[in-house]
């Protein structure tokens, strides 16, 4: 046959015999190109053909027309160790009827859309593309865990509705996702990243989180040399709450109110400050629990130590009962845990990302009944 369609196959130990088209598919006889090969057992040559089975295998697609090889499924026999011997090809795995490239554009593909929409344009059954999806996932699984020293653990909905949690848990300075469980109890998060080497976990030094209650406990039977670090998005949260909730309550309702009182002063325009201070002069309570706010801000805009940070958070909470009842309270709470930012600076800012990302794969792949196809979904995303 033509050399020209040899080179563009580029398939390693075949040649192409001839090349048909039946029905808008191209089909290519191969043949190969070696006589003899090499025993495992013994590592001697053979040239003993026993058997010749060809199989039909599913290759990359050709100007939009599916490409199906006649690939030789040979069995020689050793005269030397008396055994059969199966011929591998290099570029099918073993039992499998695609090629490699074709499986790994499946994988791809399946990253950036649905199972059903890749099976109605390559005309695979809904089973088959997950099997190639599956396969692949498999064979390039690696240790995501592996040299991770700080990790945020966040959770995400993965529907609509209350119920429906599932927790993310991310390597923060690979910036990437590491484990998904499928539930945001207590004892199932537990369950599940106990399944790490002892090893492993106890390299892990931070875990970044939110005021939830049940993480200090997970922390520390999960990751015994890790430090408990409560993220300061979440503190900040909670203090604006509380202001916002003087806002409304002095009844002051102007439009961008809210935006102007929650936002760091220091990231304000000219114009925004000008009418900040139009608003602050309607109420002197929100202007000194203003401040308050950016004074509280101010602390982790600072470079200091955890104990320093301590006094100065301290300070703050002995004036602030009045204005920021419940996040004083809950900063009481977490005290601890707040202040062991300041021992890194380690943020889940990274999770912000993971969890737009993953709510585009959702959305891509039109929702997931399965959590174990959303799980793999997602997670061979992150590996890329």
């Amino acid at each position: 046959m033509s050399f020209h369609l040899d080179y563009l196959l580029d398939l390693p130990g075949v040649k192409v015999e001839t090349c048909t088209q039946i029905e808008g598919k191209i089909y290519f006889k191969l043949s190969a190109l070696a006589s003899e090969i090499v025993c495992p057992h013994c590592n001697n040559y053979t040239e003993e053909l026993h058997q010749n089975r060809p199989i039909l295998v599913r290759d990359l697609s050709v100007f939009g027309r599916f490409v199906y090889l006649q690939v030789p499924r040979r069995q020689f026999y050793c005269p030397n160790c008396q055994r059969y011997i199966t011929e591998k090809l290099e570029f099918i795995d073993k039992k499998r009827r695609h090629t490699q490239r074709y499986e790994q554009n499946i994988y791809a593909r399946v990253q950036q859309s649905s199972i059903s929409q890749i099976g109605r344009e390559e005309e695979l059954s809904y089973d088959e593309v997950k099997g190639i999806f599956t396969q692949v996932n498999f064979s390039q699984k690696k240790n995501c865990w592996e040299s991770v020293k700080r990790v945020s653990i966040d959770e995400i909905s993965m529907r609509k509705g209350k119920g429906s949690f599932v927790t993310v848990v991310s390597d923060i300075e690979g910036g990437n996702l590491i484990e998904m469980i499928d539930s945001h109890r207590q004892q199932d998060i537990v369950e599940v990243l106990m399944r790490q080497p002892l090893k492993v976990r106890e390299q892990v030094e931070e875990v970044s989180v939110d005021m939830w209650g049940g993480f200090p406990k997970v922390i520390k039977q999960v990751f015994p040399n890790a430090q408990l670090v409560i993220d300061r998005f979440h503190v900040m949260k909670a203090v604006n709450k509380d202001l916002n909730k003087l806002r409304r309550g002095i009844g002051i309702t102007d439009r961008g109110s809210k935006y102007l009182l929650l936002s760091n002063r220091i990231n304000l325009e000219h114009a925004q400050i000008e009418k900040l201070e139009i608003i602050l002069q309607k109420s002197e309570c929100l202007r000194i629990a203003y401040e308050m706010k950016e004074e509280f801000r101010e602390i982790y805009e600072t470079n200091m130590t955890v104990t320093i940070a301590q006094t100065e958070f301290k300070d703050w909470l002995n004036y602030a009962q009045i204005f920021f009842q419940e996040s004083a309270s809950t900063i009481v709470n977490h005290f601890e845990g707040i202040c062991n930012y300041f021992l890194n600076r380690t943020t889940s800012g990274v999770m912000e990302g993971i969890n737009n990302r993953i709510k585009l794969i959702m959305r891509q792949g039109y929702g997931f009944s399965n959590f174990d196809n959303f799980r793999d979904r997602v997670l061979a995303c992150f590996s890329n």
